[in-house]
Parts: C-alpha cells; sequence; structure tokens
C-alpha cells in the first residue's frame, strides 16, 4: 500500500501540480517553493479562507500569471503519476509497502527522469499525515504543516484593499486552520468556518412563547420527504428567535426521540460569498458545506434571509448546487425570509420553493407579547439595574401599537422598552419612568407623545386650542375635535381605523387647509405632521400609480409611493388630501379602503397601515351654490352647505358615505377680514419687518379702510385680503426702502390714492387707536373673526 492512498483526491492534485512545477521549470527535485505554487492552483478555497481571515484579498493578476505558465501539453508535463523512484515497475506504478519516499514519481515517457523529494518537502509531508491522523490528508493539513516554508512564497499572492501595492509580511499572516476549537472534526470545523452553531450554549437563547409555531417547526423537521421548513412571516415577529427558541428545546432534550442530539448550525451567506470572485470558488465553498453536512447526519442548517441564494437576487448558482442536495435528502435546511421577499423573489424558483415546506409567521397577539416582554424583563433589570414595574411593559405595548403601525410585534415593542432603558440608565434613574417611554416613542416614531399618553386631561381643552388660530368656525371645530376625541380615546370597537376622515367642503380662502395644519399641531406636537398632498396632481388615471407605486415594468416602479412616505411620516398627525375634487375617478376609488378599513397595499406588497393618522379631504364643491346642504332644513347665505346632489356628482357615493362627517365651512364676512388684518398680517409682518430691517409700521384708519374695502371677498375669501396687502402696503414700502433711509417706528398711511411713509407724530399713538376702531366696527356690524392659512 502507497502512503499516497492515504491523502485526499484534492491533497493528490496539489501534488501532481507540485510535479508539474517542477518539470516546467526543469528541476530534478520538489520544494516547498514548488508546494506554495501548487497550493495557489489547486487549493485556492483554502488560500482564500487565509486570505479573508486576514482582511486581504488574492491578486487575480499574479495568479493568473501562474496559470499562463503552466503548459498541460508540454512534454514534461504530461501523464505524471504518484509513487516511489525506488520500487517503481517499467510502467511507471508504485510498488506496495512503501514507507516515506525519496521521490513523488517519473514522468510517463520520460524514461529514467526521476523528480526526488527534498528533505524539507518530506517533513512536510510526515508532519502533514501525522496532523491528519487516521484522516486522508487534506489541503488544509498541507498549508499547515507547510506554512513555516511556504508563508513567503503565499503572501506574494496577498493584497489589501486600502493599500494594494503595500507589500504584505508573512509574520503578520494568521492560520485560521488552526484555531478550531479542540474536538470538533473537520466537518465542523467547515460549518463554524462559514457560521456559528446556536446549540451547544452555555446560556440559554431568551425565548417566551410562540408555542404553537415552535411545534409546527418541529413537526416538518421530523418529516419523511421534504423536512425543511421555510419560516415566512414579517420583519420583527420573531423568525430567527423561534429557531433559537428551537436551540433551545435541542439543548435541554425537550424534542422528540428522532430530533434527539441535532444540532443547528447558521449558515452567513456573506461569509460564503465572500472572496469568491474567482470563477468556480462558489462552488466550492458550497460543496464544502454540502460534504460537512453530509457527514454530520444529526446536523441542521439555518439559513436566514434565504431569498439571496435564488438568481432572481443576485446571478449566483447557490440554489443549483442546494436543489440535489435537497431533494435527496441528504440534508436538512431551515430557512427564513419576509413577505415581501418571498413573493418577490422565491415564488419564482418554484423547483427550490417544491423541497421546503412554508411555515407561516404570524405577528404575536397582545397577550403572547406582554409574555415575551415579562420574560425579557430580568434580562433588562439585570443589564441597566433598573426597575420596571409591569404597568410600563402594558403602557409599552399600547404605544408601539399606536404609533409604529408599520412595525411589527414583538420587535418594536422591545426596541421602545431598550430604548427607554438605556435613556433611564444614562440618567442615572432606579426606575423606568412613563417620561423615558414617550421619549422612546417620539425618538423611534418621530412624534411627541405628551398629549396622546394623558388624552383623557388634554383632549377636552382640543376645542380651545383650534379656536385660538381659527376664527369663526365654531361648528366646524366643534365636529372634527368631537370625532378626534372619541377615537383618539379609543371609545369605538373600530381599531386599525383612521383617527377621523373628514370632508371639508366650503369656498376658497375660508380656513379649511389651516385647520388641517393646527390639527396636527395639536395632536403631535409638531410643525411637520402634516402630510399633503395636492390632487389636483391626480387628475388623470395613469397618476394614481403614484399613489400606491407603479406595476413591475413600469416608470416609477422604484420609487416610494406618496401614501408610503405618508404613512412613515406623518403618524399621529393628520393626512391631507387638497382639493380631491380634481383627482380622477380612478384615484378616488384607491381611497374606499383606507377610509374604511385604514389599510391598502402598495406596489411591493407592503401593507400600509393608517391607524393613529386622521385624514382630512378639501373640496370647494357647490360653493357657489345657495341651496342648503342636507345638514339642517334651515340654511342662509354663505354658510358653507354644499347640495347634496352636487357631492354625488364629483364624488363616488360609497366614498362619501365613508367619511365619518361632512363639514362645512361658512363664508368670510367683513368682520372677519377686519380680524385677520389686525390679528395675522400686521403682526406677523411687523415681526418680519423688525427682524429683517429693524421697522415697526403703525397703520393709519384710512390705509386699513383702504385695505378692507380692496381685500374684502365673500368669493374669494382671506387669500384676496392678501393680495390687497401686498399691493397696498408691501409693494410701496418695497420702493420706499430702497430709496430712503427708514428705521424704528414708520407711520404708514393713505393719502390721495398713495402709501406713504414717514415717522409718526412724536407722543401720537394713531396706529394702535386707528386699527382697534376699525375692528371694533367692522364687530359692530356683525360677522365673526376668522384666520385661515
Amino acid at each position: 500500500m502507497s502512503r499516497y492512498d492515504r491523502y485526499s483526491d484534492d491533497a493528490l492534485r496539489v501534488l501532481v501540480k507540485t510535479q508539474e512545477l517542477t518539470l516546467e521549470q526543469k528541476k530534478d527535485e520538489s520544494s516547498p517553493g514548488e508546494l506554495a505554487e501548487a497550493l495557489m492552483l489547486s487549493a485556492l478555497p483554502e488560500i482564500v479562507a487565509i486570505a479573508n481571515a486576514n482582511n486581504l484579498f488574492i491578486d487575480e493578476q499574479r495568479l493568473r500569471l501562474l496559470n499562463e505558465r503552466i503548459n498541460p501539453a508540454g512534454a514534461d508535463a504530461t501523464a505524471v503519476g504518484l509513487g516511489t523512484a525506488q520500487g517503481q515497475n517499467a510502467s511507471g506504478t508504485a510498488t506496495a509497502n512503501t514507507a516515506a519516499p525519496a521521490s513523488v514519481g517519473t514522468a510517463a515517457g520520460n524514461a529514467g527522469k526521476t523528480i526526488k523529494l527534498s528533505a524539507d518537502f518530506r517533513f512536510v509531508l510526515d508532519l502533514a499525515e501525522k496532523m491528519a491522523g487516521k484522516r486522508q490528508v487534506e489541503p488544509a493539513h498541507l498549508i499547515q504543516a507547510g506554512w513555516p516554508l511556504i508563508q513567503d512564497s503565499i503572501v506574494h499572492y496577498f493584497r489589501t484593499a486600502a493599500a494594494p501595492d503595500l507589500r504584505i509580511e508573512a509574520a503578520d499572516i494568521e492560520l485560521p486552520l488552526g484555531g478550531a476549537e479542540e474536538g470538533h472534526n473537520e466537518a465542523e470545523q467547515i460549518l463554524l468556518r462559514f457560521g456559528r452553531e446556536l446549540t451547544g450554549r452555555d446560556k440559554v437563547w431568551p425565548f417566551f412563547g410562540r408555542d404553537h409555531e415552535l411545534d409546527q417547526l418541529t413537526a416538518t423537521l421530523l418529516k419523511f420527504w421534504k423536512p425543511n421548513p421555510l419560516l415566512i412571516g414579517e420583519s420583527g415577529v420573531g423568525k430567527s428567535a423561534l429557531v433559537e427558541g428551537l436551540a433551545n428545546r435541542l439543548d435541554a432534550g425537550r424534542v422528540p426521540a428522532p430530533l434527539a442530539g441535532n444540532r443547528i448550525f447558521e449558515i452567513r451567506l456573506s461569509e460564503l460569498i465572500a472572496g469568491t470572485n474567482l470563477h468556480g470558488a462558489l462552488e466550492e465553498n458550497l460543496n464544502l458545506i454540502l460534504q460537512a453536512a453530509e457527514a454530520l447526519p444529526e446536523v441542521i442548517l439555518f439559513i436566514d434571509e434565504i431569498h439571496q441564494i435564488v438568481p432572481a437576487f443576485a446571478n449566483n448558482p447557490i440554489s443549483e448546487v442546494l436543489k440535489p442536495a435537497l431533494s435527496s435528502g441528504r440534508i436538512r435546511c431551515i430557512g427564513a425570509t419576509t413577505n415581501a421577499d418571498y413573493s418577490r423573489y422565491l415564488e419564482k424558483d418554484s423547483a427550490l420553493l417544491r423541497r421546503f415546506q412554508t411555515v407561516l409567521i404570524k405577528e404575536p397577539d397582545r397577550p403572547t407579547v406582554l409574555r415575551i416582554l415579562q420574560g425579557l424583563r430580568p434580562s433588562l433589570v439585570e443589564h441597566y439595574k433598573l426597575e420596571i414595574d409591569n404597568q410600563l411593559l402594558e403602557k409599552t405595548i399600547d404605544l408601539a401599537g399606536r404609533y409604529l403601525p408599520m412595525r411589527r410585534f414583538p420587535d418594536k415593542a422591545l426596541d421602545i422598552l431598550d430604548r427607554a432603558a438605556a435613556r433611564s440608565c444614562f440618567a442615572g434613574e432606579q426606575a423606568l419612568s412613563e417620561k423615558k417611554l414617550e421619549i422612546a416613542v417620539r425618538e423611534v416614531a418621530n412624534v411627541v407623545t405628551d398629549i396622546n399618553t394623558s388624552q383623557i386631561q388634554a383632549l377636552p381643552a382640543l376645542e380651545a386650542k383650534l379656536a385660538d388660530s381659527i376664527h369663526g368656525q365654531e361648528q366646524a371645530i366643534a365636529q372634527v375635535a368631537s370625532a378626534v376625541r372619541v377615537a383618539k380615546l379609543r371609545l369605538n370597537a373600530e381599531d386599525g381605523r383612521p383617527d377621523g376622515a373628514f370632508l371639508f367642503t366650503g369656498p376658497t380662502g375660508v380656513g379649511k387647509t389651516a385647520l388641517a395644519v393646527s390639527l396636527a399641531r395639536e395632536l403631535s406636537g409638531r410643525t411637520d405632521a402634516l402630510f399633503r398632498i395636492d390632487m389636483s396632481e391626480f387628475s388623470d388615471a395613469h397618476t394614481a400609480a403614484r399613489l400606491l407605486g407603479a406595476p413591475p415594468g413600469y416608470i416609477g416602479y422604484e420609487d416610494s409611493p406618496l401614501l408610503t412616505r405618508a404613512v412613515q411620516t406623518c403618524s399621529g398627525g393628520v393626512l391631507l388630501l387638497d382639493e380631491l375634487e380634481k383627482a380622477h375617478p380612478q384615484v378616488h376609488r384607491l381611497f374606499l379602503q383606507i377610509l374604511d378599513a385604514g389599510r391598502a397595499t402598495d406596489s411591493s406588497g407592503r401593507v400600509l397601515s393608517f391607524a393613529g393618522i386622521t385624514i382630512i379631504a378639501t373640496c370647494n364643491v357647490g360653493s357657489e351654490s345657495m341651496s342648503p346642504v342636507g345638514f339642517s332644513s334651515e340654511s342662509r347665505k354663505g354658510d358653507g352647505r354644499v347640495p347634496f346632489s352636487a357631492l354625488k356628482k364629483s364624488f363616488p357615493l360609497e366614498l362619501l358615505n365613508r367619511f365619518d362627517a361632512i363639514i362645512p365651512f361658512r363664508a368670510l364676512t367683513r368682520a372677519d377680514c377686519g380680524h385677520i388684518l389686525s390679528t395675522m398680517l400686521i403682526p406677523a409682518s411687523n415681526a418680519n419687518l423688525f427682524q429683517v430691517h429693524g421697522l415697526r409700521l403703525d397703520y393709519s384708519s384710512s390705509l386699513l379702510e383702504a385695505i378692507l374695502d380692496e381685500g374684502y371677498s365673500d368669493e374669494f375669501g382671506a387669500r384676496h385680503l392678501q393680495r390687497a396687502f401686498r399691493n397696498l402696503v408691501l409693494t410701496p414700502l418695497a420702493a420706499v426702502l430702497g430709496s430712503q433711509n427708514l428705521s424704528g417706528r414708520i407711520l404708514a398711511e393713505r393719502l390721495d390714492g398713495a402709501t406713504s411713509f414717514k415717522p409718526p407724530k412724536p407722543g401720537s399713538d394713531q396706529a394702535g387707536q386707528s386699527a382697534a376702531l376699525v375692528v371694533q366696527r367692522e364687530r359692530g356690524s356683525g360677522g365673526h373673526s376668522h384666520q385661515t392659512s
């Protein structure tokens, strides 16, 4: 028996390549230098593993030059066999019972030309056989045994990404092959190189609840055919935690007898793909894993984000190599992916799906989430040295469900609790407080939660707060506040619906948009909690694709849909659909499900939740009509009530039926315009003038009367008043500022059809008195005050 019978096929290929290199250089003796080059050509996966472990990469150009130097058709490189010089017969075959040989072999057709082994080469072979023990010698043993002699030649092919021209020192290279834990066999070393073992830990994984899903996973692994579970669920529902829970059961022995002693190894695809830019390197890594899994029948592989193995995700051959092994039952594999990735990638590879059994992992209910938080509480208490009350756990679930509708339990509740505990620990507190939970929610969901965590005390004052900035629309404010209060206090049983859906009707410029802005500010505490969509941009049917996303293959498919961005940015705020009547009927139909159930599905398959969002639509339908709306038998001119027949002409009846209230806004009176002028336009203008130019304007009664005469319009509302203010005050002031050096208090008055600016007379308070008289006179004539945007 030849000593080379103890060598694996891969190791024999290395030795044959060593002979070829020796013949190519016309040497009579093989040395570790030729062994190093042979390893670079025939044992590349092992060499790549060394480079990866040291954050290096292989110089492909130098490796290509080495490969081109070998000429397989040359006279000296043909029919090279493994054997011994002594005792070799005429046909070139080795004799039996050969101990440590003095040569490697003789080339057929080159009779009398013997390739000897140098003393160093014989030492490397002896040491490699000793390291292999009773197993076959592999290229890894040759590398380990000969590393002191071949390291200078090997590192010649290594480069760093940061400095490709920098020379790598051999002393800086660490071999990963010798660092395996004692007692691990070669198959375990391969699996640990590309991942980690989930079983066999000193501490159990934190896993609580979900017993039904865990039983289903265990039952799938017991199947005779296709014992390969595929876990499908949204991000954050606990797919990976479920596999860790199975690892706990295996370690504790709480599994059926056929699964006793099984072990779970997680394969990281990033480790598998790293350093495989050369053709065939990825397949070599995969075959190593499959051989290792076959050598250990108790091993179960776990691949997270398994959709990455299909060619539809990345053009790699991973799935093609795995399919035969999965089909024949040589290996068992657990995969995990999300619903969207399953639909987008895995469904296209039906041959791969046929080898798996799907296990749906749904979002846990409230009792299960509470049990998970209670189970993890001791770990958080130990880590942060904090007391965590059980009521705060329930509060965490409430806040996570209300302000993070697009994320899933239990992940979102754990995220909030962990952030709040970290803040409490940073502040040096002894116990977790509700205030820290509110701050954590504000960071995660980008909302201010002060008002909504004390709803009972804050919401009764909602009308008063809205009336501070919106005047003259008391009925509209009362209707909106009442409906929002019912939704925010969770008094209705319609869970998941928006926190109010309203249609604002009335003429332009009367405060419909201003009320939406004020409501968003009061509900969220932020000035940017209103997401506005101008529905006049959706007058064509094809523009509806911008709301929920374009279908695959159409322009804009990769763009984020508007409603998806709205849900992500205005949680707890207001979604404003401005001028809804101008949108195409196809767009109107999109909102039927949103207004009714509070959900929609975008083009990527993601379910959008509008729970916690107040939806407000505005329209100017029938504002020119004088007939009453259908809310009461009494009506008066300019009260904003729209004939229901006019609304039915512009909107589908089923859409109108899904609004919680259709709220009319009345037209402005002259007194309203006087109030807007004195309390909004003039103070805002003076604040800006003082900040930019150091000016403060005082207005004469004649100028105020002129602004009202030109700016009041029951048809155009406050916007016409703003135009009059700009024409009669700001435009003349801009001309004066360019030619005169004005500062301090300036009196603006209207004389002979023109506006003039001059310092007021000493001791005069004409401007304030004039403004007050104008407002009082307009109020005395009847009407209400109002503010609009």
